[in-house]
């Protein structure tokens, strides 16, 4: 299957109504925020800007506004998913807070703006971790921060049944440490970092789609097919084989 039909599947699968495009949850958001900024968020300068990038439609954007009460940019290349942020947004009296840009991640260009804090929840793949992590460091502060969320082994000893699945779906997949070494070669501190709990996979992402997908009248297309079946076997792979593998949060800052 090429890339732009794949996408095209993937964007009537995932639709913009859904609550969220990726595992991640409100309470997970604030605690990375308070792992850089403390817990009252005192760290944070209320002339930040903030970019999010790989935003989707915008669960984690909508919270950084609310919590930081600065302005937030948020890059993806689906429109769609841009205009129902926008809406979410207007209706949570986030409006003025937060613009939307549509652009691809690779190869991001933003013209020399400079941002306090990037974020990354569940898009930093896309790119490539290291990658990543290079680019974006163009667009932080001397001293800015970053956070992003990468899905990574947990615990050895994972069945083959789900290592074969996961090495076919992300092969670039390592562990906590493997992370950790591109952070630290890419001239990053690492300020803290802790794994998702399983209900930010279910509560906002699985147990939605799994409805989307109960009532989805799929096109006679054996590609499309193909692609539902694997969305549904990544659904079960997770709720058997949790403990092996999950995203963790990592927070980091750049060096002043």
């Amino acid at each position: 299957m090429d890339h732009e039909k794949m996408m095209q599947i993937l964007h009537d699968v995932f639709d913009p109504s859904l609550p969220a495009l990726a595992p991640g949850d409100s309470r997970s958001t604030r605690r990375a925020l308070e792992t850089l900024y403390g817990p009252e968020l005192a760290g944070v300068d209320k002339g930040s800007r903030v970019l999010d990038i790989g935003c989707g439609n915008g669960r984690q954007t909508l919270r950084l506004a609310a919590e930081l009460g600065c302005p937030v940019l948020a890059v993806d290349n689906h429109q769609p998913y841009l205009d129902e942020l926008e809406r979410r947004a207007v209706a949570q009296g986030l409006g003025e807070l937060v613009e939307t840009r549509c652009a691809e991640m690779n190869g991001l260009d933003l013209c020399g703006e400079a941002f306090d804090l990037v974020w990354a929840e569940g898009s930093a793949y896309v790119v490539g971790i290291g990658e990543a992590l290079q680019a974006w460091r163009s667009f932080l502060k001397p001293g800015g921060a970053l956070g992003f969320t990468e899905l990574v082994w947990l615990e050895d000893g994972a069945p083959d049944e789900c290592r074969e699945f996961l090495a076919m779906e992300y092969p670039p997949m390592t562990d906590v440490a493997g992370n950790l070494a591109m952070i630290r070669d890419c001239g990053y501190e690492l300020v803290g970092r802790f794994a998702l709990p399983e209900s930010s996979w279910w509560a906002s992402y699985y147990d939605p789609l799994q409805v989307r997908l109960a009532g989805f009248e799929a096109p006679d297309d054996e590609e499309f097919r193909a692609m539902l079946d694997m969305i549904r076997r990544e659904i079960d792979t997770y709720r058997r084989f949790s403990r092996y593998y999950g995203y963790v949060f990592f927070l980091l800052r750049t060096r002043s």
